[in-house]
C-alpha cells in the first residue's frame, strides 16, 4: 500500500502592484527556502486577480458564502483555505497595504464570518501560521505599523497564528533588496522557526 503523506503547502500573496521589485524578490527568496524544504509553493498576484471589493452586504454573515463570484471565490479563497503557511510580502503604500491586496484582505470578511458568526470550524485540528515579509523606502520607527496590524487580523479571519514579519526599511530602489547584506540568513532563520 502506498503511503499518501499529505505535502505541506505554502501560500504566497504578492501585494507589490510592480514587478521584480523588492518585496517581490523578499517572497522569492522566502519561497525558494519553503521549497528546498521539501513543501508546495504557490504565489498568487494580487494586482492579476480580477475581484470586487467587499461591499458590506452581510451576505456573509448569514450564510457563510459571498455574494461575488469572482477570482477571489474561485481562486484566492481556495487556495487560502488549502494553505498550512500564508505569507504576505508587500511594499508599503502610505503605512499600509497596496490598494489591490487591501481588497484581498477584506473580501476574508467570508472566513471571519463562518469563524465568528456562524461558529463554524473548518480549521480544527490544523496548525496554521502567517508570515509578513514587507519592505519600504523611508526609515521611520512606525513604518510597518499598519501592515502588521492589518496582517494580524486578516490571519486571525482565516484561523492562522501571526508567527512573525521581516521587514526591512531604506529599500528605495528597485533591486536594493537583493544587495541587502543579511536577506538570506534571514529568510532561512525564518523558514526554520515554521
Amino acid at each position: 500500500m502506498q503511503n499518501h503523506k499529505r505535502c505541506f503547502m505554502v501560500l504566497g500573496i504578492n501585494g507589490s502592484p510592480r514587478h521584480k521589485v523588492n518585496s517581490q524578490h523578499l517572497m522569492s527568496c522566502f519561497m525558494e527556502e519553503m521549497k528546498a524544504r521539501g513543501y508546495d509553493t504557490q504565489v498568487l498576484t494580487a494586482v492579476k486577480l480580477k475581484i470586487n471589493p467587499c461591499i458590506g452586504c452581510g451576505n456573509c454573515e448569514t450564510k457563510g458564502v459571498c455574494i461575488f463570484e469572482d477570482e477571489f471565490t474561485h481562486i484566492f479563497l481556495p487556495e487560502m483555505i488549502k494553505a498550512d503557511i500564508v505569507v504576505i510580502s508587500s511594499p508599503v503604500y502610505f503605512y499600509a497595504f497596496p490598494a489591490a491586496l487591501k481588497a484581498l484582505i477584506d473580501r476574508i470578511q467570508v472566513l471571519w464570518s463562518r469563524k465568528y458568526r456562524l461558529k463554524m470550524d473548518e480549521f480544527k485540528g490544523r496548525n496554521r501560521k502567517g508570515v509578513l515579509l514587507a519592505s519600504g523606502a523611508t526609515r521611520g520607527k512606525d513604518l510597518f505599523d499598519g501592515l502588521k496590524l492589518t496582517a494580524r487580523y486578516f490571519f486571525d479571519a482565516a484561523d492562522i497564528k501571526y508567527e512573525t514579519s521581516l521587514c526591512y526599511r531604506g529599500m528605495d530602489e528597485k533591486g536594493e533588496m537583493k544587495k541587502h547584506l543579511t536577506l538570506s540568513e534571514d529568510i532561512r532563520d525564518l523558514a526554520q522557526k515554521l
